[in-house]
């Protein structure tokens, strides 16, 4: 409260909030015995009149005659010791105006004028300079916490900290919605109100009646400055005097920004007002805001918005469909709202939802589908519907959607490919189509994702394949699309090295996926399994449970495929890493996921895990009819090696697992045959040969671990391990069953815990090396090739010896050369000298041979 004594505004003037800022520079300007000369600036409602009448009050106690400017009045006939108090000066006529100058450069004359901030008048800019040589303006327009304080305190009210703060927030301190908001403010309300919703819509409405009193054009900049928070306009000198203006109107900030509680109030009220007269470019402001995250563009969809800006929803939300398909599918239902018909949206909004995994909803759109007329984006919407049946574990079903929806792009066409191979119907496969105009990465992608395909189906294309699909995946993660697709590109890169027996690149082709954000967030979980499977095949069981725990953190509920791929990994972790008991538990979890998938090719690997696992635990006739599809697959495909050879390995194992040796036999036949073109089929053929014998009891130590090592040099370590432990279990020849339960020792995944010494000196030396080398690490397989260079052996050579093809070889030798950054031969093998002493360095620092795993 005021003391008694103190000198505070009648109670009448007390709506007025610059009682603390401008009370001094007031008592200032009436300062006794002196000209009163003053200018007061200030936004429309920042007090101006009231500060006039304090100065008028002051000089009445004082006796020091004044008068205000009418319009009638002559400036010249006023006695300069007489105080001429002039409000609004930016309305006063052009004469009076001259005369004003003429008083205000005279500094024995007595004139205080009032004017807003915004005027460009350079007769009325030179008025305040003159006035403004006697003393500062003061300015009015924005008030801070400490205003508001004090002003509560003059007029004997309460309000709570929050309250204020809450009040400023709102109306970004510009005094006359203060003024407002406090007027409208009440103590009691707050406990039912604590956001002051209330206060917001009164004011929003005395805000809304005031932009109906503005010039048309100031109006339409201001709805649009608060439609977007981005930069608006061209920064013309006419919008730089709008702004002005609109700061004068205390509806913008001086930056050009609306106060919050502006922008909430053009936000809502535009809709049932001038929403059909909005300029287009303020409806592009708008959808352009909608697509920033601001989610007040819902207050301006109603049945009243037209369709221009339903259509500009459209535009942002096509450009978020794959970067930010949530948002997406936010803009494209109130483009509904907005009257663009449900046959146009369809696809995109189905493409949307399947992209945030709802796939129910995304479903239910497409249900629709054949209930609407005119339905677009027939390729967008065979292409999401595909995606959706191949996430349910039903190719066959992806195979029925681009029968009865062919698809008409190329890369809509190479989708179709996808599944038609996945479910072994290559017979029904065209030509590939042709790209038209000039190619783009996605185009070109797709179009090596298809050629990849066609080539993995031919006995001696495999190594071909695998050199277009890890292209293809490179390219696709490069296109940044997440559009819908029955199968990665970088998946069926994986899993066709693996067919060759190439671990490294399929691991590489899964890591740059997931860095590169392969497929969009959708496609994380399954990259993250992959990743976990190949950790399983490569002995890294540390790393297998880690990413299989990132695959499937939180609450996110997988897709009946990526379940299945899952229980299909803990079921490869426990029977190579835990006992019979573990086992057993995780497969009772596991076994009905197979129930609720078809199985086609991108699901052999897994599935082949459940086919021995069944075998372990006596559960055989439950994966049956799986394995049967499994092997009606690759045969429909005329038995390709890259995707048969796996199929009737696991053949062979569940053979031998259930002590069945006729049941090899067709499996080892197909092995046989295949072995002609895959270095993978024939290891695989021997060491079912091996097998069979040892099973019978003839134990040929130098060929169980001639098979043994082979199997390991094809990505089967643990199948070689389990060879090499069987002979050792067979044989009566305790040097022979310790030599082969060496190798089974050697071949058997470790189980991470080995952890260099970081701290010897070995180390030290292990760093300096790897600093000269730049930091470059290579892959297990990298460095068998990269010694084998350093021996001056030939590509043909470097694949005999570690049992891969030479164009394989050629191809692990220009990637050391990209990584190393090598120019010629000569400087690759330097660089590769450095490089693998580094790594036998390390393994020696650790205790350990190198290339162990």
């Amino acid at each position: 409260m005021a003391t008694p004594n103190s000198t505070v505004m009648p109670e009448r003037q007390a709506a007025h909030l610059w009682e603390r800022q401008a009370r001094p520079a007031i008592e200032s300007i009436v300062e006794p015995g002196r000209p009163v000369r003053g200018v007061i600036s200030g936004t429309a409602g920042a007090g101006k009149t009231a500060v006039l009448a304090e100065i008028e009050r002051l000089l009445i106690e004082q006796n020091r005659p004044h008068r205000f400017l009418d319009e009638a009045a002559d400036v010249h006939a006023i006695p300069a010791d007489a105080v001429l108090l002039v409000d609004d000066l930016h309305r006063v006529s052009p004469a009076q105006l001259a005369a004003l100058l003429d008083r205000a450069e005279d500094l024995s004359a007595s004139l205080v004028v009032a004017s807003r901030p915004s005027a460009q008048h350079a007769e009325l800019g030179r008025v305040r300079h003159a006035l403004e040589r006697s003393r500062p303006a003061i300015v009015l327009g924005t008030v801070s916490r400490s205003d508001v304080l004090t002003f509560l305190e003059n007029s004997d009210r309460r309000a709570e900290i929050a309250c204020v703060d809450e009040v400023l927030e709102c109306t970004g301190g510009v005094s006359w919605l203060v003024a407002e908001a406090l007027a409208l403010h009440d103590p009691r309300d707050c406990a039912a109100d604590r956001q002051h919703r209330a206060v917001r819509r009164a004011v929003e409405e005395r805000v809304a009646h005031r932009l109906e009193t503005i010039d048309p054009a100031l109006r339409d900049e201001v709805v649009a400055r608060c439609l977007s928070s981005a930069p608006h306009g061209d920064g013309s000198p006419h919008q730089e005097d709008l702004v002005a203006e609109g700061y004068a109107e205390g509806l913008l900030l001086r930056n050009g920004r609306p106060a919050p509680v502006v922008r909430s109030a053009v936000r809502s009220a535009m809709p049932t007002t001038r929403m059909g007269g909005i300029a287009a470019s303020a409806v592009q402001t708008l959808a352009l805001s909608a697509a920033g995250n601001e989610d007040a563009f819902a207050d301006w969809v109603s049945g009243e918005a037209d369709a221009a800006f339903g259509r500009s929803l459209v535009e942002q939300a096509d450009r978020l469909l794959e970067r930010e398909p949530a948002r997406a599918l936010e803009l494209y239902a109130a483009a509904l709202e907005c009257g663009i018909g449900e046959a146009e949206l369809t696809g995109r909004r189905a493409q949307a939802a399947w992209a945030t995994g709802d796939l129910e909803a995304a479903s239910s759109m497409l249900d629709d589908v054949s209930l609407l007329d005119g339905v677009r984006d027939g390729d967008r919407v065979a292409d999401t519907s595909a995606a959706i049946w191949a996430s349910r574990g039903m190719l066959r079903m992806s195979d029925a959607v681009y029968r009865s929806l062919p698809p008409v792009g190329a890369e809509s066409c190479a989708r179709a490919t996808i599944a038609a191979v996945g479910v072994g119907d290559a017979a029904s496969l065209g030509a590939p189509e042709a790209g038209h105009g000039l190619p783009s990465t996605l185009g070109v992608a797709m179009e090596l994702l298809d050629r990849g395909l066609r080539e993995s189906l031919r006995p001696d294309g495999a190594e071909a394949a695998v050199a277009d699909l890890v292209r293809a995946s490179e390219m696709y993660t490069a296109s940044g699309s997440a559009a819908p697709v029955p199968e990665l590109p970088a998946v069926i890169a994986a899993i066709v090295a693996i067919g060759v027996g190439e671990l490294e690149i399929a691991q590489s082709s899964i890591d740059d996926a997931l860095s590169g954000g392969q497929g969009g967030a959708i496609a994380r979980t399954r990259l993250l399994l992959w990743k976990s499977w190949l950790a399983v095949q490569r002995a890294r069981p540390v790393d297998a449970r880690q990413a299989l725990a990132d695959a499937v953190k939180g609450d996110a509920v997988l897709s009946a495929r990526d379940a299945m791929l899952a229980h299909a990994i803990r079921v490869a972790i426990a029977r190579r890493y835990e006992d019979a008991a573990a086992l057993d538990a995780i497969w009772v979890d596991a076994r009905d996921s197979v129930l609720r998938t078809e199985t086609d090719l991108y699901t052999l690997l897994p599935l082949t895990e459940l086919v021995a696992a069944a075998a372990r635990v006596d559960d055989t006739a439950r994966v049956q009819p799986h394995f049967a599809r499994a092997l009606e697959i690759v045969e429909r495909l005329g038995a390709p090696p890259v995707w048969a050879a796996h199929v009737h390995w696991s053949g062979i194992q569940q053979g031998i697992l259930l002590n069945r040796p006729d049941d090899l036999k067709p499996h080892a036949r197909v092995l046989v045959t295949a072995s002609t073109h895959s270095a993978v089929a024939a290891v695989m053929a021997q060491a079912g040969r091996v097998w069979t014998a040892t099973l019978a009891g003839s134990v040929d130590a130098d060929a169980i671990e001639a098979a043994a090592h082979g199997l390991a040099s094809a990505g089967l370590g643990w199948d070689g391990a389990r060879l090499a432990g069987h002979g050792a279990g067979k044989s009566t020849d305790r040097r022979v069953s310790a030599r082969l339960l060496s190798v089974a020792r050697e071949l058997h995944p470790n189980d991470g815990s080995r952890t260099p010494r970081s701290a010897d000196t070995g180390a030290v030396a292990v760093q300096k090396k790897s600093d000269e080398s730049g930091g470059i690490v290579l892959s297990e397989r990298e460095r068998d090739v990269a010694r084998l260079v350093l021996q001056g052996k030939t590509y043909a050579e470097i694949g005999q010896t570690i049992f891969i093809s030479p164009r394989t070889a050629e191809h692990h030798i220009a990637h050391i050369r990209r990584r190393l950054g090598a120019t010629s031969r000569s400087d690759l093998v330097a660089k590769l000298r450095v490089v693998v002493e580094d790594a036998t360095s390390s393994a020696e620092s650790q205790g350990t041979p190198p290339g162990s795993p």
